[in-house]
This record gives structure tokens, sequence and C-alpha cells, in this order.
């Protein structure tokens, strides 16, 4: 339990700095879309400080703290942002950690559509078998992009929080093909809070 709590502090500060350099940017270029921002992004910490006793929320509960975050990057990119969310419905009521896939979606914005000189959509999925569930996210990127070190801070936490959960029951993979980043979570399903 403190590992998890650990990890999940780790969330808040970084997006939280992504997001105000974002609206110290835009307070030259586009006041009212910095005023926007603003308030989206309190509506977004006031969801996220909500959670805070949570150790689990649903799918569909997950998929809409994705969407708040998400307002608040189309302020910043306009047009050149476009989402596609999809979910089975059985998906939708299995349980995972709260901000699980935020820090996903941050970096297929960060790594993958703030590279590209068009618009590009990100899209997530959610799907069910009898015994699991899965979540994609997959994101167009520049070939020509600037490439990390290795795993970022996002990634290696959403790593360890299902580790912590699942042991080795949780799978994260990623891979990139013909210009599409993709991140796909599989754990076992879960409908109860433990």
């Amino acid at each position: 339990e403190a590992e998890l709590r650990a990890l999940r502090a780790q969330i808040d500060p970084h997006f939280l700095f992504n997001c105000l350099h974002s609206i110290s940017a835009l307070t030259t270029a586009d006041p009212p879309g910095a005023r926007r921002m603003c308030l989206l992004l309190g509506e977004f910490l006031r969801e996220t400080l909500a959670l805070g006793a949570e150790s689990r929320i649903t799918v569909a509960r997950e998929l809409k703290l994705v969407d708040r975050f998400l307002a608040v990057e189309r302020i910043r990119f306009g047009d050149r942002l476009e989402v596609e969310l999809s979910s089975e419905q059985q998906a939708e009521s299995c349980l995972v950690p709260p901000l699980l896939l935020q820090p996903l979606v941050e970096n297929a914005v960060t790594h993958g559509i703030a590279h590209l000189l068009d618009r590009g959509t990100i899209r997530i999925a959610a799907s069910r078998t009898p015994g699991r569930l899965s979540i994609v996210v997959e994101n167009p990127c520049d070939p020509d992009r600037p490439r990390g070190t290795g795993a970022g801070v996002g990634v290696a936490n959403v790593r360890a929080r299902l580790r912590a959960l699942y042991g080795g029951e949780a799978v994260v993979s990623s891979s990139e093909r013909e210009g599409v980043w993709r991140m796909e979570l599989s754990v076992p399903v879960s409908t109860e809070v433990r």
C-alpha cells in the first residue's frame, strides 16, 4: 500500500509541471486559452484529489478522467489533437488504480502529437475477455522525432503500480509500427475492491 501511494504521488508533480509550462506559453500567445486551460486544469485536479481515498476505480471513471486531461491538452493543441475513445460495456465495470492511464496518454501527447506537423489521433480502447482486461493507447509518431534514452517516468510508474497490484499477472507492452506507437496494458479482471 505504501509503495502504491508513493508511486501515485509521483504522477501529480510531473503532470502539473508540464501543464504550468503550457499555461505560461499560452499567456502571451492566447490569453483566453490560458484562462480556459487554468479552469480545466483546476477541474481535473479537483477530480483527482477526490480519488485520494480510493485504491481502485472503474474503467469508465478512469476514461472520464482521461477525457478531462485531454480537454486541458486540446486547449494547447487545438485541432491538431483528435481523440477516439472506445470501450466495451463489460470492460467499463472493471476496476483499475486511479490515474493509471493519464501518464500513458500524456506520453501520447508529449512524444506523439507534439512532434507532428499535422493533426494526429490518440486512440484509447478498453476490452475484456472472460479473465483479462486490456487497455490500449495508440498515437501517431514522427519517425524523425527526438528519441528518449529509455522508458520514461510515466511508463515506469505504470509498470511498477501494476506489478505491485498484480505481480507477474500484469503485462505492459509497447511497440512502434508504421508510424504508430502502441501501449497495451493487460491485467486480470477485477470487479471488487480488495
